[in-house]
């Protein structure tokens, strides 16, 4: 008797001959023997198309039934007696049952290869092995994890358990192939293994049809491989994919995972499809979702503005909420994306200054060096915090120290009345360390000093001897041509400063010849613009003064030009006007705060008679031509205009 081609059928045959028992004995037999047949070793290949559809019962409780997704035309199957009865027959289900509960009572990565090993090892088996392994490290401390992992790869049964991923990928669902990497990406296994390799080809060869939650965890695994060939070529078909179907992706979470796997090198267009998605989910967005949203723009390199500006807004609302490591994360991806939100900056550094004391000293710090490299003066923080060290100098480690002078000086920070009280302290927690102080180390702690104009004796001393100045000049050459220009910047300090020192100290005469400061070319024919200004006498380009400082224009003005009521003539001598082309980055970010190098900078051309004039170059040319004269004029002569003092500082605010 022919058996039709599917399971419905079978089933509906048997159901007409159900008042024939020896014919309903029949199919069950024969379909056990086709089974039985199927799964033997040498018949296992084959067995391999053959899926489990169904269970008849209660009708027929004995007989199952098979189907082939690709049948041979004329293909049938022959029917026999079952050898067994059902209670001595084995029970797949239950057995799978047994194994993953037993699999779920293990409480280390050598636990279940234990179990794995004392067990038949099937592809799923496998997948959920590896990541029962991973789970069980995740709420380890670093060195049990790291112990753990040691007798993992020590284990006989490890080898064996990749063995067996390695001959079943090609078998795997694509939920299992996911979970298998990322697992063995999480466990630290080798990149380059042959495990690690073949589930990448074999990734790479069935992307299509992964969902969103199973590629979800691919680009999981993406994000923290190393650029590969494999590795590299999965993330290439990962963006072909998504560049072809976005409509793929329908959360969040997976959205912001695709973007940090995908990474800065993706196409124009696939960025521009991933930013048009995330506005499409904004109004969605809650707190965490926006800070991971910066983070995912940043890694991918989504300078969308837009974007951003929502993110902002949301976490602004919540800052009080959001962890430290997380305003830290925030801070980066605004540097990153070269994306400045004065609102948010503000609402951070307002939060971190009124719950200071909740801080350790060095989150402190290393918010602060986020805030300095985003050129953003946090006022009430570093007012708040100078007290602490002014309290406490003795409980600050050298990094802590050199943190500190970095941000104050870079930023140009006035303490006002704390100032003195400041710098004491701060030099009494460096002079703690003076003996293991390594002499680049002790320069740039004292150029930053300078930057702040304290000039302490102990540390210039301990700079000027002999073996530590021949230790700084035994480094390589591109080393000492930095070494030599921080050297000379302090050698003009001490001369043009004048600090009050018990005994007169000086750079010895051993930095030779500088290099000549670079000229840089300027977008606007500044010079001509300069000479037709009302009472410009003579102009001068490019003076260098004191071997280090280039500026890029000296007007001398004529005599009868006026400053106010008061002639020029009745100056001793008339003022000489440094032009100083400048980027807007000189200011701290919103305001008209110069930055530590070019405050010390105007502080020197002052003391050598000179005037200085900031002109913020790069803005001047986005000006209509017709305005750039007038505001040119505002700058040079700020007495006949209204708004002259802000000019410069208007200009030189936009983005980094």
């Amino acid at each position: 008797m022919n058996i039709r081609k599917t399971g419905v059928e079978v089933f509906r045959k048997a159901l007409f001959f159900s008042r024939h028992r020896s014919v309903l004995a029949q199919l069950g037999s024969i379909l056990h023997r086709e089974h039985t047949h199927n799964t033997r070793p040498e018949h296992r290949s084959a067995a391999s198309s053959w899926s489990w559809n169904h269970v008849v019962r209660p009708v027929v409780s004995t007989v199952r039934y098979y189907s082939q997704h690709d049948p041979r035309p004329g293909q049938s199957l022959e029917l026999q007696k079952p050898s067994q009865s059902p209670s001595e027959r084995p029970k797949p289900k239950q057995e799978k049952t047994l194994f993953f509960r037993q699999l779920d009572e293990c409480a280390s990565p050598s636990d279940v290869l234990d179990l794995v090993s004392n067990n038949s090892h099937t592809h799923r088996r496998a997948s959920n092995s590896l990541s029962r392994m991973w789970e069980t490290t995740k709420m380890m401390s670093d060195d049990q994890r790291l112990y753990e992992l040691k007798l993992m790869f020590e284990h006989q049964g490890f080898e064996e358990l990749c063995q067996v991923v390695i001959n079943e990928a090609p078998k795997m669902q694509s939920e299992s192939m996911a979970y298998s990497l990322l697992a063995l990406v999480k466990l630290g296994v080798p990149q380059r293994s042959r495990v690690v390799q073949v589930l990448l080809r074999v990734i790479q060869e069935s992307l299509n049809h992964f969902d969103e939650r199973t590629l979800s965890v691919i680009a999981g695994s993406l994000e923290q491989m190393e650029p590969l060939q494999n590795v590299e070529a999965l993330r290439q078909g990962l963006r072909l994919r998504l560049e072809n179907d976005i409509s793929l992706i329908k959360r969040i979470i997976p959205l912001q995972t695709f973007m940090r796997a995908v990474g800065k090198d993706s196409s124009d267009e696939l960025k521009r499809k991933l930013e048009k998605k995330a506005l499409g989910m904004a109004k969605d967005f809650t707190v965490p979702n926006a800070q991971y949203m910066l983070s995912a723009m940043a890694v991918m390199g989504l300078s969308s503005k837009l974007l951003f500006e929502i993110c902002c807004k949301k976490i602004e609302d919540n800052i009080q909420g959001i962890p430290f490591f997380r305003l830290m994360a925030i801070l980066k991806a605004s540097q990153d994306l070269h994306i400045r939100n004065s609102s948010l900056l503000s609402s951070i550094s307002e939060y971190m200054a009124t719950s200071c004391a909740m801080w350790k000293s060095k989150q402190v710090i290393l918010l602060l060096l986020e805030f300095e490299k985003l050129h953003f003066q946090p006022t009430n923080l570093m007012d708040a915090f100078a007290e602490r060290v002014i309290e406490n100098p003795d409980a600050l480690t050298l990094k802590d120290i050199l943190g500190i002078l970095r941000v104050y000086s870079q930023l140009n920070h006035d303490l006002g009345d704390h100032r003195s009280d400041f710098l004491d302290a701060i030099t009494h927690a460096l002079e703690t360390y003076l003996d293991r102080l390594h002499p680049d180390t002790l320069l740039k702690a004292i150029f930053y000093l300078c930057l702040l104009e304290h000039f302490p004796v102990t540390p210039l001393e301990r700079l000027f001897r002999e073996d530590t100045l021949e230790q700084l000049f035994s480094h390589e050459k591109q080393k000492v041509l930095g070494l030599k220009h921080r050297l000379h910047v302090l050698d003009v300090c001490l001369r043009l400063d004048q600090p009050s020192l018990p005994r007169p100290l000086s750079v010895p005469p051993i930095l030779g010849d500088l290099r000549h400061p670079t000229i840089l070319h300027l977008p606007l024919d500044l010079l001509s613009m300069l000479k037709s200004l009302e009472g410009v006498e003579t102009i001068e380009e490019h003076l260098v003064v004191e071997k280090t400082y280039l500026i890029d224009f000296v007007i001398n003005l004529s005599s009868e030009t006026s400053h106010g009521d008061k002639p020029l003539q009745d100056q001793h001598p008339p003022p000489k006007l440094a032009v100083l082309c400048v980027p807007p980055s000189v200011y701290c970010f919103g305001t008209s705060h110069l930055r530590g190098r070019v405050a010390m900078l105007t502080r020197h051309l002052r003391i050598l008679g000179y005037s200085p004039v900031l002109v913020p170059v790069q803005d001047l040319v986005l000006l209509p031509e017709e305005q750039r004269s007038e505001v040119l004029k505002r700058l040079v002569f700020p007495e006949r205009g209204e708004a002259g003092g802000e000019t410069a500082a208007t200009l030189g605010s936009g983005d980094m």
